[in-house]
């Protein structure tokens, strides 16, 4: 099983989150999990993203602007600017999956998952 991570790039604590999340996932639901990580940037035009980022059988973005892609799985985040726009705000909003998370008023963002996802994610 492939996943992969993105997570903001050049930034500590988003380093952090990822691999807090990965921990959790691999030890908790996929522990065959293959992982590849990317990096993103902020960048002009708000072009976050690119087509073939979402490569993985589970995708995952943690610390960085919510995608409203299908192919997006698990997303963790904790600031006040998570959506580019209000709709991905409201196809966040609509997501009924249990993993996908933000949390604004916290600081950290791999503190999410301590929080958040053992109580809201079915560990199978």
């Amino acid at each position: 099983m492939k996943l992969r991570v993105l997570y903001h790039g050049h930034c500590l604590t988003a380093s952090a989150s990822a691999a807090t999340f990965t921990r959790f996932l691999s030890g908790r639901i996929h522990t065959d999990a293959e992982v590849q990580y990317a990096g993103l940037l902020h960048r002009p035009g708000n072009l976050l993203f690119e087509g073939n980022m979402f490569d993985g059988d589970e995708n995952a973005i943690v610390d960085f602007k919510y995608s409203p892609s299908e192919k997006l799985t698990w997303w963790f985040d904790h600031h006040q600017s998570a959506f580019l726009t209000p709709a991905d705000e409201a196809h966040f909003r609509s997501d009924k999956s249990g993993k996908k998370f933000l949390d604004p008023d916290r600081n950290i963002g791999h503190g999410i998952y301590c929080r958040r996802s053992p109580r809201k994610v079915r560990l199978q």
